[in-house]
Formats: C-alpha cells, structure tokens, sequence
C-alpha cells in the first residue's frame, strides 16, 4: 500500500497537479476519477490528501480535496489568505473600472486585497497619492512598487509572508516578473 500525505496543490497544468507534501517534497500527480465523476476539479490551493506512487522522480495520486474555505474561478484557485491585484500605475495607464471589478469579485469571497501598483518609476507622484487614499480609504492595503528600479520589493515581500496569495491583474504590468523577482528572492535565501 501507498503512503498516505497532506499536502497544497501549488500549481496545476494539463491534468497533473503539483503537490507541495507534509514530508517537505513537490509531488507530480494525477487526481483519482471519482473527482470527474462527481464535477469536482483540483485547484492550486487546495488542501488535499495524497498517495504516494513513486520517490524517483515523485509521483502521486490526489485521493481527497479537503473542505475548501473559498473558491475563485479566476484565476482558479482555492484557499487564499489574501488577493495581490496588480496594476501599472503607467504604460499601460490603469483601468481603475477593472480594479475596482477585482475588488468587488474578492469582496464577494471575503479575501482581503493588497493592490500593487508597479511602475511607479513612470508615474506621477500626485497619481500614487490618490489611488493610496482611495483604496485605503475601501479598505484595501496599497503598495507602490518599481520592478525595474528593485524599490518597494521588501514591503511587498514582507506582506506576503505566510500567506496562500493569489495573483491576478490585466496584461502588462509586471505580474511575471514580480513574481519571477520575489521567487528569486526567496531561493537566495
């Protein structure tokens, strides 16, 4: 018999489900039928209960998706702490009627929002001054980041410390390599 693990979907692609186990190792799995059968489709996120099928290279089997406590369909994900929405605050200038829609969806699931806003080495410092009072005026935690010029990268770290976060905002703006940057960051330590 296989062994039996918790562990947190981390990233799934094309039917394999990357397992982040309680014995410290990413497994590549794939979920049992039952969740076909029953409509039910893993999400990065969930807590699952996993069987181990091999160590060289690590393989599983998802056998169970424990309760989730919230579910987005975009992006697809499950269990977050917390939403980083992110934005250019310029080239491209900001759709504030799309962040304000990100707002209302993470609302609705009662996920706190941190929204980021990059490129601030593009933009005009009264612009920043007033999206931080008008998203923290809603309740929003505001950071202001430069990718390019590596400012505001610590703050940013810091606030997604232990947290299951979810990433989301429109096209060019910064997500990959922000994200690419704050991974980096944590391998050199």
């Amino acid at each position: 018999m296989s062994e039996a693990l918790k562990g947190k979907i981390i990233r799934g692609v094309g039917g394999f489900y990357y397992v982040h186990a309680s014995d410290g190792e990413v497994y590549e799995c794939r979920a049992k039928g039952i969740f076909r059968k029953e409509h039910v489709k893993p999400l990065p996120g969930d807590n699952v209960i996993m069987s181990v099928i091999g160590q060289d290279p690590p393989t599983g089997n998802v056998d169970e998706i424990l309760p989730r406590k919230n579910m987005l369909i975009r992006p697809a994900s499950a269990n977050v702490d917390q939403a980083l929405v992110i934005f250019a605050a310029a080239s491209p200038k900001p759709n504030l009627n799309l962040l304000d829609r990100f707002l209302i969806l993470m609302r609705r699931q009662d996920i706190p929002v941190c929204i980021c806003f990059n490129k601030t080495d593009l933009a005009d410092e009264t612009f920043c001054q007033e999206m931080q009072s008008i998203y923290e005026g809603c309740g929003c935690r505001v950071c202001f980041v430069s990718i390019r010029e590596k400012q505001g990268v610590e703050e940013l770290h810091a606030l997604l410390e232990g947290k299951t976060t979810v990433v989301a905002g429109p096209s060019g703006v910064g997500k990959a390599s922000m994200t690419n940057l704050l991974l980096a960051r944590d391998q050199t330590e």
